[in-house]
């Protein structure tokens, strides 16, 4: 009996203390994982800087007078102008900038002061002693240059693009200084594949004589023509001039022949 008891005791105590440890095991809170904070990025604000503006050298002076002011009161400069104030008065003026592009400049009688404005705007000035006496500045924008268009002149002709012949019989003594062209012949061939649009000038020291038109539309193609009528002309400079469409002007001499026939 007693033994029995002891075997009781024990199970009792040994179930005592199994479930102390389910409810110390279940008592035991569950740890929350720490949220790590987000970090917000402060966004970088890009300035772009003004373009560096070159002094243009050119200085404009506004006289400083006690009584009257600024002479002129108003001015209109390009970016790198130099503004020259120069005190005309005999008594001393004291140079404000409403904008604060510099301090107060205190000149006596024909002292001056300088500044080379850079930024475009409208910049206000005054005299301390009155500030009625108000003068301004402009600053006109930068403005880019207009580029300039190319301009592709007419091109050279290959030497190879025409067969030309010239003849023409002597000229005739007139007169003292005058000469009589009685006959010409001249034949041109299109020696190129593309088409020719020509105009044809019989030429004298600069006065034109004849003009004929012809388009040789494909290699082979030709155009002949003689004088319509005699010239009387005061030099024996005679040339063959060629408008060709798209082309430098060209010339050729004409060759001298005893006839054309």
């Amino acid at each position: 009996m007693v033994q029995f008891k002891f075997i009781t005791c024990i199970i009792v105590i040994g179930l005592t203390l199994f479930s102390g440890c389910i409810v110390s095991e279940r008592a035991a809170p569950t740890p929350t994982p720490s949220q790590t904070p987000t970090v917000t990025a402060t966004p970088q604000i890009t300035t772009t800087p003004l373009p560096e503006v070159t002094p243009t050298g050119k200085m404009i002076l506004i006289k400083l007078d006690s009584d009257r002011g600024f002479i002129p009161t108003a001015q209109t400069i390009q970016p790198g102008d130099e503004i020259v104030w120069s005190n005309y008065y005999t008594e001393t003026v004291t140079l404000v900038s409403d904008d604060g592009l510099f301090n107060a400049q205190s000149l006596a009688y024909y002292k001056e002061y300088r500044y080379i404005f850079k930024k475009p705007g409208t910049y206000s000035f005054y005299l301390e002693k009155n500030k009625n006496l108000k003068g301004t500045i402009t600053v006109s924008p930068v403005t880019a240059p207009t580029p300039t268009p190319m301009v592709t002149g007419p091109k050279v002709l290959p030497s190879n693009a025409l067969y030309v012949d010239a003849r023409m019989t002597a000229l005739a003594y007139w007169s003292y200084g005058n000469y009589s062209l009685d006959e010409l012949n001249v034949q041109i061939y299109n020696q190129q594949i593309t088409p020719l649009s020509i105009i044809a000038q019989i030429v004298s020291d600069g006065q034109i004589l004849e003009e004929k038109s012809a388009d040789l539309e494909r290699e082979g193609s030709s155009y002949q023509f003689a004088n319509e009528r005699r010239h009387y002309i005061n030099s024996t400079n005679v040339t063959l001039r060629l408008l060709i469409q798209g082309y430098q002007p060209v010339e050729y001499k004409f060759k001298v022949v005893s006839s054309l026939g």
